[in-house]
C-alpha cells in the first residue's frame, strides 16, 4: 500500500514539474511526456508517444546525441545516472531552436532498461546574459569610436541577431525628415538585400503625419512595438521597387527605438524580427532602450568630435589665409613708409619739418590698407556665416540704381584691363527690400573675379532680368571657364579651382553665397571649360 502511494505521489510530481521529464524505452523512443515537456516543446504527449527522442533535437545535433546515448546505455552497470546538467539545443514544434540543460538517468523496471531525461529551458537566462553582454560590448565599442560613419554602422550591427534579424538606423534631419544611415541583415539575402537598403542611405524620407519614424521619434522616449507591418513598410519605403526588395527580407515584428541625446530626438533604430509569430518581449524593449542610450551618446560624441576637428582645421586654414594674404598689403605699407622715411632722412628734413609724401605714395599706402581691411572683413563675415549670425539690414533699394552704381565703379577697371564691358539691364527693374551694401558686395565679387580670369580683349556681360517673384543678376565672362568637377565646390570656404592660378583668399564666393541666402535667394554658376563662365544670383522682389 505504501509503495502504491509512493508511486502515485512520484507520478504527480513528474506530471506537474515545470521541467520536461521524458521517459524512453531501450530504443530511445518516448513512452512518457509530462506537461512540462508539452509546454516547452509545444507537442502533446499523444503526438510524441512512440516517437524517437531525435525529433526534439535540431537536425545537425541528432547523430552526435544518438552516439552519446548509446555510449551511456552500454556503459558499466554502476553508471546509472548522469547527475550534472549538460547544455544542449532543443527543437520546438514550430521549428524554433532554444538553449536547454539536460540530464539523463538509467533505471531498470521489471528487468527492462528505461531512461529518464529531465530538461530545462534556459532561454530566458541565456537571453538575459546575451542582453547584458550586448550592453557591455556596446559600451566599450561605441565609446571607442569617434568616427560618425563607423559609429552608425556599428549601431546597426551590434543588436543583430539578438534583438532582430535585421536593423535599420535613421537620423532625424533639421527639416524633420529621416535619412537612412545604416542597415544590417543576417539572413540568406545579406549581400543583395542589405545593399538595396544601404544604397538609399542619403535619400530623405518624405514623412507623412502617420509615418512610423520622424513624427514619432520626435516625441517618443521609449521603444515602441509596431503592430501594423504593412503601414510601416508604406511609411518608410515609398519606392515600390525598394519596398518589394525589403519585403523579401521579411518583417513580422518591428521595434521602433528612438535615439535621444541631450533631451532631443536625433534618430531611430528599427529592429525587425522575421520569424512567424515573433514578438519583442518587455525585457528586449528595455534592453533596446538601454542600447539606444549608449548609441545616441556615441553618435553625439562622434558628431561633436567631428565638429571640433573641423573647427580646428578651419582655424588652421584661416591662420594660413591671414598669414599669407595679409602679408602682401602689410609688406607694401612697410615698404612705402620705409621708403618715405629713408628719403626724408637723406634730405635732412626729417628732424625739423613735416614729412613730405607724394600723393601717389599716400594712395598706394591707402590701397594696401584697404586690401588688408577687406581681408579682415572677409574673415569676420566667414565667422558670422558659419555661426548663422550674418545679418542683412533690409531697406528699399531701387535695383536699377544699385546695379548702375556698381557697374560704373568697375568701368575704369574694365578699361585698364582692356576688356569689353556690356550692360544688359532692364529699365523697369523693381525696388528691392534688401541690404544695398551687401548686394553690391556680392556683385563686386563676381565682377572682380570676372576681370581677374578674363584675358585682355575679352568680354564681360552684366545682365539683370526680373521674373514674377525674383530678380536674376548674372555676370558672364569669356575666360577659361570652370571644370565640371570643380563646380560643386566653388562656393565652399577656401576652395580655389586647382586649374586656375591662386588669387585671393578663396572666401569671396562662400561669402557671396551666405549673403544671397540670407536674402532668401540662390546663387550658382553655368560654365564649360574653354567657353567662359556665368555666375548668377537671385533676389526675391
Amino acid at each position: 500500500m505504501a509503495d502504491t502511494h509512493s508511486h502515485a505521489a512520484l507520478a504527480a510530481v513528474v506530471e506537474i514539474s515545470a521541467d520536461a521529464i521524458i521517459t524512453l524505452d531501450e530504443e530511445f523512443h518516448i513512452v512518457r511526456f509530462n506537461r512540462g515537456a508539452e509546454h516547452i516543446f509545444q507537442w502533446t504527449e499523444a503526438e510524441m508517444i512512440s516517437q524517437p527522442l531525435d525529433r526534439l533535437l535540431p537536425m545537425g545535433a541528432r547523430a552526435v546525441h544518438r552516439g552519446h546515448m548509446r555510449t551511456f546505455a552500454e556503459g558499466p552497470t554502476d553508471a546509472r545516472i548522469i547527475a550534472r546538467r549538460r547544455p544542449i539545443a532543443g527543437l520546438r514544434k514550430n521549428g524554433d531552436q532554444f538553449p536547454a540543460e539536460a540530464s539523463i538517468a538509467r533505471v531498470s523496471i521489471d528487468g527492462a532498461r528505461t531512461f529518464m531525461v529531465t530538461l530545462r529551458d534556459v532561454s530566458e537566462r541565456v537571453n538575459t546574459e546575451e542582453r547584458q553582454k550586448l550592453l557591455a560590448t556596446a559600451g566599450g565599442v561605441l565609446a571607442a569610436s569617434l568616427d560618425v560613419e563607423s559609429t552608425m554602422a556599428t549601431i546597426a550591427e551590434l543588436p543583430v541577431p539578438l534583438l532582430g534579424e535585421w536593423s535599420m538606423l535613421e537620423l532625424l534631419m533639421p527639416e524633420g525628415a529621416m535619412r537612412r544611415a545604416a542597415a544590417t541583415h543576417m539572413g540568406p539575402h545579406w549581400h543583395e538585400e542589405t545593399a538595396a537598403l544601404v544604397s538609399r542611405v542619403a535619400e530623405p524620407l518624405a514623412l507623412e503625419p502617420a509615418a512610423a519614424s520622424g513624427t514619432r521619434v520626435a516625441h517618443e522616449t521609449e521603444a515602441q512595438r509596431i503592430t501594423d507591418v504593412g503601414a510601416w513598410l508604406t511609411a518608410n519605403f515609398h519606392d515600390a521597387a525598394l519596398r518589394s526588395r525589403v519585403e523579401l527580407l521579411g518583417a513580422r515584428a518591428i521595434l521602433l527605438v528612438p535615439l535621444r541625446a541631450s533631451g532631443r530626438a536625433i534618430g531611430a533604430l528599427h529592429l525587425v524580427r522575421t520569424r512567424p509569430g515573433a514578438v519583442h518581449s518587455l525585457e528586449e524593449q528595455q534592453a533596446a532602450d538601454q542600447f539606444a542610450g549608449l548609441a545616441a551618446l556615441a553618435l553625439e560624441n562622434a558628431r561633436l568630435y567631428q565638429q571640433t576637428r573641423s573647427a580646428v582645421r578651419e582655424r588652421d586654414e584661416m591662420l594660413a589665409i591671414v598669414s599669407h594674404d595679409l602679408r602682401n598689403p602689410v609688406a607694401a605699407i612697410l615698404m612705402l613708409t620705409g621708403a618715405v622715411l629713408k628719403r626724408d632722412a637723406d634730405t635732412g628734413t626729417m628732424p625739423e619739418g613735416p614729412v613730405q609724401i607724394a600723393r601717389e605714395e599716400v594712395e598706394a599706402v591707402r590701397a594696401a590698407a584697404r586690401q588688408a581691411d577687406g581681408l579682415i572683413q572677409d574673415l569676420q563675415d566667414v565667422t558670422r556665416i558659419s555661426a548663422g549670425r550674418l545679418r542683412v539690414e533690409r531697406r528699399r533699394v531701387p535695383a536699377h540704381d544699385m546695379l548702375k552704381e556698381c557697374a560704373d565703379m568697375f568701368e575704369p577697371v574694365m578699361v585698364d584691363a582692356a576688356l569689353r564691358f556690356v550692360r544688359k539691364i532692364d529699365g523697369d527693374l523693381p525696388v528691392l527690400l534688401a541690404d544695398r551694401h551687401r548686394l553690391q558686395q556680392v556683385l563686386s565679387n563676381l565682377l572682380g573675379n570676372a576681370v581677374r580670369f578674363t584675358p585682355h580683349g575679352g568680354e564681360i556681360v552684366l545682365s539683370a532680368t526680373c521674373g514674377e517673384e525674383r530678380l536674376r543678376i548674372s555676370v558672364r565672362d569669356s575666360g577659361p571657364g570652370v571644370a565640371h568637377d570643380d563646380i560643386p565646390r566653388l562656393f565652399e570656404r577656401y576652395f580655389q579651382a586647382p586649374r586656375l592660378l591662386r588669387s585671393g583668399s578663396g572666401l569671396g564666393l562662400y561669402i557671396a553665397k551666405g549673403i544671397v541666402e540670407a536674402h532668401g535667394g540662390e546663387i550658382g554658376v553655368n560654365s564649360e571649360v574653354g567657353k567662359g563662365a556665368e555666375f548668377w544670383f537671385t533676389v526675391p522682389v
